[in-house]
């Protein structure tokens, strides 16, 4: 099996799956654009994003071993409220991102060494962030922190000793902090940028992994 061909697919993949809904409610809310105006600012968002995950010991059949967690990329999208009796300085999105990736580990289980343990990895994730954000004219930045719902995904394992099934996932709570910045090319354009540190421990059949990862963001959106 060869890890390198899978993510760009995956990746694909994610990106349709984490697009379809955010283009489905960015056209219903062009449509109730004069109510959401009377609650503030409504902001939706699209991104590309690129992942660099840090390498941390993976558990796999009774053993914890170092491992290699591969960089990937991917995309999401993003809706927020910033209410105006916050003075449209603090506001809630909700965030719907993924990405592709790949781990690789020595295959040593039950004290034999069985070559190389890898596998790509898709890592799909639904949060709802706290933002504080400075409210500028044009230049915008703001921070902010978030917890929900992530997936690890196998869709390929090749995992000597264990079970290798064609696609296994893993539900796992997730936290993350970020930090960017918005600028307004219009009053209902933008483009912006941000950093993210996002984690989440994952627990598949005989197999774990505390994921940990830096995440760059470059993308656009509209304000209603």
């Amino acid at each position: 099996m060869t890890i390198a061909k899978g993510p760009y697919a995956d990746a694909l993949t994610v990106v349709m799956l984490v697009l379809a809904p955010a283009l489905i409610f960015s056209s219903m809310s062009q449509e109730s654009g004069a109510s959401a105006a009377e609650l503030g600012d409504v902001n939706i968002g699209f991104y590309a994003l690129g992942s660099w995950p840090r390498n941390e010991p993976i558990f796999n059949q009774g053993t914890v071993v170092p491992a290699s967690v591969n960089s990937g990329f991917g995309g999401g999208a993003k809706v927020g409220l910033f209410p105006h009796f916050t003075n449209r300085m603090i506001g809630l999105e909700i965030d719907s991102n993924g990405h592709s990736g790949a781990i690789s580990f020595p295959n040593t289980a039950n004290g034999q060494n069985a070559g190389t343990g890898q596998s790509n990895l898709v890592v799909l994730s639904t949060t709802v962030n706290l933002i504080l954000r400075y409210p500028g004219e044009v230049v915008l930045p703001y921070v902010g922190i978030g917890a929900g719902w992530s997936q690890g995904v196998l869709p390929s394992p090749d995992i000597v000793g264990r079970s290798d099934q064609d696609f296994e996932t893993a539900n796992a709570f997730g936290y993350q902090f970020l930090a960017g910045t918005q600028v307004m090319l219009s009053r209902k354009i933008f483009l912006f940028g941000e950093y993210r540190y996002f984690s989440a421990n994952y627990h598949w059949e005989s197999l774990a992994l505390d994921f940990r990862a830096h995440y760059g963001l470059a993308g656009f959106g509209l304000r209603f």
